[in-house]
């Protein structure tokens, strides 16, 4: 493992205000392809993560620290969604199909969605639930912690029938008390990271620390098979951690401030967001971040994530504050080009 000091280009891109899925299919044209508010999300709250099965059935999920709120887009409009039940802030979500839908968050939430109506879902924790994935719709996990102190953080699976709290493995890392994404290419391929750079590899029916080369937290990930994996996240600054199959390497990613966000749909290029407004491309090999900018906010970003169709979906809010009197999210989506 090695870790890079690396630079960022920044392109200065023109916001657009045209809804993104009235865009062309094809993706082509300079208008079709730049970062649109994807409706006005001032009010809803914080918007953390965009999840779906289909390009007509997508997810945002946020809220406010007490009150859960989601919105779902049909592949024309989106519109709030009624969760039906009381649940404070949202954070990550999951979809294996259009009735089959995980949703988790604050003070260990975890709501289900079953194609007629969400329900919450018993766990064994209170801790905040930051990430949530599965390889099959019995067999997910959840990860979290607030990252306060020992033995907060939280790793979580569901069988079917019930939530169950997993023990950690013995870690090298010290003080690590915080979860914060999980993913995976099948259910013998899963990894979770967090705090202080510490990943967790699950193979062969158990989860073993893999040491990476990153000291800074890692906030989430995503990849295109068990080759190609990149961890993303940075306080200050941004850092990447790049798995190839064989070895992680780590890129420092200064000045490209702190990332919390990575979707890919291409082994040579993750799309990243983050602090300030960041987004943007990494290119997998180099390291380097080409940072878009959207025009229209320094808000956070806070996730990135890709539909089938080829639409690309950003979301965020005023995330810095950690009390705001306002809770304001951000929403952009464009069509994505033929090479990204």
């Amino acid at each position: 493992m090695r870790a890079h000091r690396l630079g960022v280009a920044l392109l200065s891109l023109s916001a657009c205000t045209s809804d993104p899925a009235a865009s062309g299919p094809d993706g082509g044209g300079a208008g079709a392809t730049a970062w649109a508010a994807a409706f006005d999300a001032s009010q809803v709250g914080w918007l953390l993560n965009t999840c779906g099965s289909a390009p007509d059935d997508l997810f945002m999920v946020g809220g406010s620290t007490e009150k859960a709120a989601a919105m779902h887009f049909d592949g024309a409009a989106w519109a709030p969604q009624d969760l039906g039940v009381d649940a404070p802030l949202l954070n990550w979500c999951h979809a294996f199909a259009r009735g089959d839908v995980t949703m988790v968050g604050r003070a260990g939430t975890v709501l289900h969605w079953d194609g007629q109506a969400w329900s919450k879902q018993a766990t064994p924790t209170t801790q905040d639930l930051w990430g949530v994935w599965g390889a099959a719709p019995g067999d997910l996990w959840a990860v979290g912690g607030d990252g306060l102190a020992a033995g907060h953080a939280t790793l979580l699976h569901f069988d079917g029938s019930s939530w169950t709290q997993e023990t950690l493995p013995a870690l090298q890392k010290v003080d690590v008390w915080q979860l914060l994404k999980v993913w995976g290419t099948s259910a013998e391929n899963v990894y979770a990271v967090g705090q202080r750079g510490v990943v967790l590899h699950r193979k062969g029916g158990a989860w073993a620390e893999e040491l990476v080369g990153a000291s800074d937290d890692l906030v989430s990930l995503w990849g295109t098979g068990p080759d190609r994996i990149v961890a993303v996240g940075g306080r200050a600054n941004g850092i990447a951690s790049v798995w190839d199959g064989a070895t992680w390497e780590t890129h420092e990613l200064a000045p490209t401030p702190g990332l919390n966000g990575v979707w890919m749909r291409s082994a040579g290029t993750a799309h990243v967001a983050g602090a300030y407004g960041t987004i943007g491309t990494l290119d997998v090999a180099s390291g380097r971040v080409d940072a878009v900018d959207v025009g229209s906010t320094r808000l956070d970003l806070h996730s990135v994530f890709g539909d089938a169709s080829g639409r690309i979906w950003a979301v965020g809010g005023n995330l810095g504050s950690a009390h705001p009197a306002t809770f304001t999210g951000v929403a952009y989506g464009r069509r994505l080009g033929s090479e990204e």
